[in-house]
């Protein structure tokens, strides 16, 4: 039998959380955490557990780890220990129901079902748990709730990602009708991301919601810029492409000086999110597949010594002098390029 060793963050993560758990600060889990789900194992899932059944409540941050690295059988366990009478437990972390669903629990169908007209952490864990299980059973109830709520300004916000299990593709349009209309944009990373999963035949309307200021894809505060991300990793669209959209809204007379700075303060939240590369929880939305170098020489290279038709470069050009994004442009620069570095030094590393 072969033993998979724990990675050296897990260890730490043991380590601390055995030797005194108020040490364990928000700010050194999550980056210990995001190691760990990057590059750790099945034995990571493991071993760290026991330390999140000890206290669930103080260690929700440990559950990405389970379902990206877990099992079936650690999906029971979750459930066992999280689920009594067909409801979560006082102080069991919701995001319990996402990773049982992303570990494919058909037998929690039905819990996690339960929990999507509640509160807006387990509502939107269950969505997404959900989208990971066949919802077979629930077709006519998926159905059912989302003409309920069809249209409406407040909502199960992530609802709306379980359209495609009614097998209605006309819901494709009614999510954007429903986005445009009535919805607020306090509540649509649901429908972004219920659009993009109807796949090809959504892209054209996923793209048009992308850079229209009614849906706000530049929404930090309210989370859509994150499911905006998301939207585009489950269709495919790279980086690239989506420079290449900026661009020509860039150099077009009809988008105006609102719509300029709407379209570049959209790729700064989108090139955020694949610059810090939080785990998605979704197992249709794949990592990019461009390098962090390539990105930095497509997006922050000048052409010649002489022009700087880079991102900045072309931000200062259309923006007013002081704007906040041309900042915040340059901090995303600093830390493409770190990531470039980061990525350099590992295939240096193990290629040795």
């Amino acid at each position: 039998m072969v033993t998979v060793a724990i990675c050296w963050a897990t260890r730490q993560l043991l380590d601390r959380h055995a030797a005194d758990p108020a040490t364990v600060d928000w700010g050194w889990e999550s980056m210990a955490v995001h190691v760990v789900l990057r590059y750790g194992s099945g034995a990571d899932a493991e071993a760290l557990l026991p330390v999140f059944l000890d206290a669930p409540a103080q260690r929700d941050h440990l559950v990405p780890v389970f379902a990206r690295h877990g099992d079936l059988t650690m999906a029971e366990r979750l459930l066992e220990a999280g689920i009594e009478a067909g409801r979560i437990r006082e102080g069991v972390p919701p995001e319990v129901l996402h990773a049982v669903g992303y570990l494919g629990c058909e037998s929690a169908e039905r819990i996690l079902w339960e929990h999507v007209d509640g509160p807006h952490h387990a509502s939107r864990s269950a969505c997404l748990g959900l989208l990971h299980l066949s919802c077979r059973g629930l077709r006519t109830e998926i159905a059912e709730a989302l003409e309920h709520h069809a249209g409406a300004n407040l909502f199960p916000e992530f609802l709306p990602v379980l359209a495609t299990m009614t097998g209605d593709p006309s819901w494709r349009a009614r999510l954007v009708e429903w986005g445009e209309g009535g919805a607020s944009t306090d509540c649509n990373g649901g429908l972004f991301q219920g659009l993009a999963l109807h796949g090809a035949a959504a892209r054209a309307d996923f793209v048009r919601a992308l850079w229209s200021s009614r849906w706000e894809a530049n929404g930090g505060g309210t989370g859509s810029d994150r499911w905006a991300y998301a939207g585009t990793r489950v269709l495919g669209l790279g980086m690239p492409e989506l420079y290449a959209d900026l661009l020509a809204r860039l150099d077009s007379d009809a988008s105006g000086a609102t719509g300029k700075r709407h379209g570049i303060d959209t790729f700064a939240a989108l090139l955020g999110h694949w610059t810090y590369r939080d785990w998605l929880g979704l197992r249709m939305a794949p990592d990019p597949e461009e390098s962090s170098e390539a990105l930095y020489r497509l997006l922050f290279a000048w052409s010649t010594p002489s022009v700087n038709d880079s991102l900045t470069g072309r931000a200062h050009r259309v923006l007013e002098p002081g704007d906040p994004l041309i900042a915040g442009l340059h901090h995303l620069e600093t830390l493409l390029l770190r990531e470039a570095r980061h990525e350099l030094e590992l295939r240096t590393i193990t290629s040795n």
